[in-house]
């Protein structure tokens, strides 16, 4: 058997590869049609048949060696977006400054620098020169409801909501 030159090697190699990819791409291409498709179902159908989780569940012990079941799980991410001007309505001042983080950023530092050397800084006068903004501790307004000392209700009024993403999970059990 002659032996092979470098150049018959890579041009093997390289065939190879290209039909990997081809394969690759075809796969991919196919599975992204599916999931398109399984979505749209799943978003149609699957509410009727979930349990009270959320989740449905097949077992798969006489079909699939080494798997008992799989769990279909509908996954829904919310963006919540706190009003911390409504929130503060809500709180003591205490929890105000548990709750409302601020966050400061000079936006005119040789401005600020001038006052500061300046003796008789008024508060007044150095908050023009920084800007403030505020956002809420999801954590811990959480514990304030949590512990009672906050209507859940009264806190939805200060927070507006949106799915952020929704898709399916499945795992093997």
């Amino acid at each position: 058997m002659p032996k092979m030159t470098n150049k018959q090697w890579v041009e093997q190699r390289v065939k190879y590869f290209w039909e990997q990819k081809r394969v690759f791409e075809v796969t991919k291409a196919n599975f992204e049609n599916d999931k398109y498709e399984f979505y749209n179902e799943m978003d149609r159908y699957f509410d009727d048949v979930a349990d009270d989780e959320g989740k449905v569940s097949i077992n798969m012990k006489d079909t699939v060696k080494g798997v008992g079941k799989i769990i279909c799980q509908k996954i829904t991410q919310m963006n919540i977006v706190f009003y911390p001007n409504k929130i503060k309505n809500l709180l003591s001042k205490k929890e105000q400054k548990i709750v409302i983080k601020k966050h400061y950023k000079v936006i005119n530092w040789p401005g600020l620098l001038k006052l500061l050397k300046e003796s008789g800084v008024e508060w007044k006068e150095f908050l023009k020169y920084v800007e403030v903004k505020e956002e809420v501790d999801q954590g811990e307004l959480d514990k304030l409801i949590d512990l009672g000392l906050l209507d859940i209700n009264d806190v939805k009024n200060c927070a507006s909501s949106k799915v952020k993403t929704q898709y399916y999970k499945i795992t093997e059990k």
